[in-house]
Formats: structure tokens, C-alpha cells, sequence
């Protein structure tokens, strides 16, 4: 009797689906057709290719006993070490030309919430932390010595105030008055208050752009820009009034130009090298956003393609690992950063900075030459001519940079003197190779947005989340991920109404009004779907 009972209760649903399908339209419902749309692929991290000895070692350890992509781990590696390096040095690729490039570089990882962006990253910059705790060590050790020579400043000062207030008041006969005047204004010139000492700086997490003014006039190599999170560095960029914190930061990304800040209340600030070395975390879902909000807008101005080291790699599925760090790998990590912290690039076999190239600069030898004039010739006459996602081609034009950035990074990680070799433009070549492949995942987002705002509609639609007949204005206000703006649920819609996951039915506008359009779900859409 039960199964009697399913069987009519089956033959009822399948009969109110039938007429279902000619409602409205009078048209029978089509079967549903697949909404797909998947991101590009990317190469997996090659640590042999990419990688020197003594920074392999250190990204393979950590990645593998954290058990997250390795390219987490190098990627925030290579622009910390690019940061330490910064305007210290640059390398000139050309042999007649004066262009030169700093290794100063911009970057990010990819990842959902969970993914172990955050330890990865501290992971490859914790030796610059270390750095920054050495040098506030330094600065307690300097402020006492400041301290007795500001003292004995003072001390001279006052004496020599009082002498010229002896003259002054005519004790002395005129002659006498004039000639102790006379020397104690040449002692006053020649006294100097003593420096007061400041903390080398390495990195910063969060500084607003007057306080990056304030730690660049006194740290002219440069800083990292550290953020837990991306998203929130750009959104800074955007309100009305912060135009000029946006081009302060596009300016050093070029890591070779000067800066003037002036303002009311803070005076003026002259930034000799205005250098910044960025990186930072960020959700696939709000860089998909913001990539759209970029698209389908006026607001382009390359920000950021500048972000060339940004990995988004398939995940690591985890498991459970529990061994000792490879100390060697880390001993070897810290004395690279130690190093150049302190590394003299002209003792390194860097050219003198002259009256035109203001920086000491590496060059290419003939090997590395040929490697880079061969990958430019391919870069600008074929990936960039035949690109047709303009973000894309915006991304690659800034490619030699990166090239030349990561061919100086390489170079001087492995403490090689003089001019970059032919191995390690190889090297810089395969770096641009794989990171090309993650900008295409990356603006891949915006192409799949419609795509993944249609697959979550549909779920929400099997869920039984909205009614036969829902409205857009119905989808809007559910603020579900990746459909809360009007032009995400316009996209999900006409693509699943082309699927045939829908019908829009339009009726008359109320009291005269704009025309409503109503939604009829595809009745074989929730035959079994499951009832809340």
C-alpha cells in the first residue's frame, strides 16, 4: 500500500510538471542546458626552473610542512627580497640606453578564506622582521649616545650665547666687543647639533601615505607595503580626495623617481627615491569584484596590472604533517636577507651611479643580453599583438620590468658579482612564463563572473531559496555572494534564461510604471530538488 501510495504521489508531481511546462507561454520546458565556465589553468610552481638552491630549499620545506601551494611561499619570497634590495641598485638592460629598472616589485596570492595565505606569507617575510628587531635594538643602543652629545650641544650652544651676550652688552671696550663677536658667531657656525638617530626600516603593515613620506625621506631604499588583506589597500585608493595617495603609490612602483608631499600643517617632504615594494592576501571573491568594477568602468589606470607577482595556484589538499624545519634551509634563508641588507653593490660589481643613471646598476652579459632580446622580441611581436583581453595586454606591457626585477632579485640571492648571467635571464624568463599563466586564472574572473553568479543562482533555485515568479529585485535583496548589484543579477539571469534554468515572463508596469519581469523556474529544476 505505501509503494501503491509513492507511485501516485510521483504520478500527481509528474503530471503537475507537464502542465506546468506549457503555462505562461503556451511552450513546453526544454531539458536545462549545463551552465559551465570554468577558470584557465595555470603551470604548477617548477622549483628546479625557477628557483636557486639555497631559495628552493627554504620554499619546498616550508610550503611542504604547512602543506599549502609552494607558490605561496616564493612569491612573497621573491618581492620581499626585491623590497630589501630596492633603490639601492637597479640593473640597466640595454648597453647604450639609460633606462634602468628597479627590483622593487608588486604581488599577491590567491585564496579562499582557510587556504593558508597568511602563515605562508609571514613564512617568506619573517626575516624581514627580523631585520626591523635588529635595527629598533640599534636605535636603543644610538639614543644614548644622542643623548650626551645633544647635552654637550646644548652646553657649547649656551656658553657661546653667553659670550655673545657679554659683547653685546659692552663690558669690554669696542674693539674688544667687536673681536669676541666676531668669534664666537664663526664658533656658533661651525657648531652642529648632532643627528638625531632613526630606525632603519624594512617593512610597514599599515601607514598612511604621509607616514610613508615620513619613512621614505630616511629610508631611501625603500620599504615593503605589507597587507594581510589587498582588498583593503585598494579600497583606500578609491574615495573622492585620495587621488593623490593613489599616485603616490603607482609613482613608486617605478621605484626610481623623486617625490614632493607637501602639506598644511606637515610642511613639505622631499622622497629622494619613492620605492615600495607591495604584497598582501586576497579572496578570489573580491577580486573578482573589484576586477569587474575596473571592467565596466572608466577607472583603468594600470594599478593593477602593476601586481605581476600575483599566484593564484590550484589548492594543496591538506593533511596532517608534523616534522622539524630543515634548519640549514633557514640559517642559509637568514644570512641571504642579512647580507643584502647590508650589501655594498658597487663591491658587488655594480656600476657607479653617474650624472645621468642615478642609481649603481648591474648589467646583462652577452648571454643573459641575447635571452632577453629574444623573449622581448617574442613578448612584443606575438603574446602582446595577438592578446585579446585588453586587461591582459595592459598586464604583459609591464612585463620587462618584472624580467629585469626578477633577473637583479635571482642574481644577487645567489651572491653572484658582477653582470646577470645567462642562466639566470633563463630563469627570469621561466619566472615570466608561469607567472603569464596565473594573470590569465586571475582575469579569467572577470570572464567567469557571469558564469559563477548563474551557478550560484541555481543552487539557491534547487534550495527552494526563491519562489516560482521571483524578481530580480527578489534576488538583489537576498546579498548573496556575487549577486547583491544589479549588473551581477542581470548577467545570472539572461544566462540561465538562455539555459532554459528560467523564463522571464514581463507584465504591465503598476498605475502606469516600469514593466516588472517576472521569473518561472523550470519545473524539471526542482523535481527532487530537496523542500526546506
Amino acid at each position: 500500500m505505501a509503494d501503491a501510495a509513492i507511485e501516485r504521489g510521483q504520478f500527481f508531481l509528474d503530471e503537475l510538471a507537464a502542465r506546468q511546462q506549457t503555462a505562461d507561454t503556451g511552450a513546453p520546458w526544454p531539458e536545462p542546458e549545463p551552465i559551465e565556465g570554468a577558470l584557465p589553468s595555470v603551470p604548477p610552481l617548477d622549483p628546479d626552473a625557477l628557483l636557486p638552491e639555497v631559495l628552493r630549499d627554504f620554499v619546498l620545506d616550508e610550503a611542504g610542512r604547512m602543506t599549502c601551494p609552494a607558490d605561496f611561499v616564493a612569491a612573497p619570497l621573491v618581492v620581499a627580497l626585491g623590497a630589501l634590495i630596492g633603490a639601492r641598485c637597479a640593473v640597466k638592460p640595454k648597453r647604450l640606453d639609460d633606462w634602468i629598472v628597479t627590483p622593487n616589485l608588486w604581488g599577491g596570492v590567491v585564496g579562499e578564506p582557510g587556504s593558508l595565505k597568511t602563515p605562508a606569507i609571514a613564512a617568506a617575510t619573517r626575516f624581514l622582521d627580523r631585520l626591523e628587531a635588529r635595527e629598533a635594538g640599534r636605535l636603543i643602543d644610538a639614543g644614548g649616545a644622542y643623548r650626551a652629545e645633544l647635552a654637550a650641544y646644548r652646553a657649547r650652544e649656551a656658553a657661546i650665547q653667553s659670550r655673545m651676550k657679554s659683547a653685546a652688552t659692552g663690558d669690554k671696550s669696542d674693539a674688544d666687543s667687536a673681536a669676541s663677536m666676531d668669534s664666537a658667531i664663526g664658533e656658533m657656525r661651525e657648531l652642529h647639533a648632532p643627528d638625531e638617530p632613526r630606525q632603519r626600516r624594512f617593512k610597514t603593515n599599515d601607514a598612511t601615505v604621509e607616514k610613508l613620506g615620513d619613512l621614505l625621506v630616511t629610508n631611501p631604499a625603500g620599504l615593503l607595503v605589507q597587507r594581510d588583506e589587498l582588498t583593503g589597500l585598494l579600497a583606500s585608493w578609491e574615495p573622492e580626495g585620495h587621488e593623490t595617495d593613489r599616485a603616490f603609490y603607482l609613482e613608486a612602483w617605478n621605484g626610481t623617481g623623486t617625490f614632493n608631499i607637501d602639506r598644511i600643517g606637515r610642511g613639505s617632504q622631499f622622497v629622494p627615491n619613492l620605492c615600495l615594494g607591495v604584497f598582501g592576501g586576497i579572496q578570489p571573491d573580491l577580486l573578482q569584484r573589484y576586477l569587474t568594477g575596473i571592467t565596466g568602468s572608466l577607472d583603468n589606470d594600470g594599478r593593477i596590472q602593476r601586481f605581476q607577482v600575483l599566484v593564484y595556484p590550484d589548492p594543496t589538499p591538506w593533511e596532517w604533517r608534523d616534522r622539524a624545519p630543515l634548519q640549514d634551509a633557514r640559517t642559509n634563508m637568514r644570512l641571504v636577507f642579512d647580507r643584502l641588507a647590508d650589501f655594498d653593490p658597487v663591491a658587488a660589481g655594480a656600476r657607479p651611479a653617474d650624472e645621468f643613471i642615478k642609481l649603481p646598476h648591474f648589467g646583462f652579459d652577452d648571454d643573459a643580453r641575447e635571452v632577453f632580446i629574444e623573449w622581448s622580441c617574442d613578448l612584443y611581436n606575438q603574446r602582446i599583438t595577438h592578446e585579446d583581453v585588453p586587461l591582459l595586454r595592459q598586464h604583459l606591457v609591464k612585463f620587462p620590468k618584472l624580467f629585469c626585477a626578477l633577473a637583479l632579485v635571482l642574481h644577487l640571492a645567489e651572491d653572484r658579482h658582477g653582470d646577470i648571467r645567462g642562466d639566470t635571464a633563463l630563469r627570469a624568463a621561466a619566472w615570466c612564463h608561469y607567472l603569464e599563466g596565473h594573470a590569465r586564472r586571475v582575469y579569467g574572473l572577470v570572464t567567469t563572473a557571469p558564469v559563477a553568479a548563474a551557478q550560484t543562482l541555481v543552487q539557491k533555485i534547487v534550495a527552494r531559496k526563491l519562489k516560482d515568479g521571483f524578481t530580480a529585485r527578489d534576488v538583489r535583496r537576498k546579498c548573496w555572494s556575487g549577486l547583491s548589484e544589479a549588473q551581477q543579477v542581470e548577467a545570472a539571469l539572461d544566462l540561465l534564461s538562455d539555459a532554459s534554468w528560467i523564463r522571464g515572463i514581463k507584465g504591465a508596469g503598476v498605475d502606469g510604471g516600469r514593466p516588472t519581469t517576472t521569473y518561472r523556474i523550470n519545473p524539471r529544476l526542482l523535481q527532487g530538488a530537496n523542500h526546506d
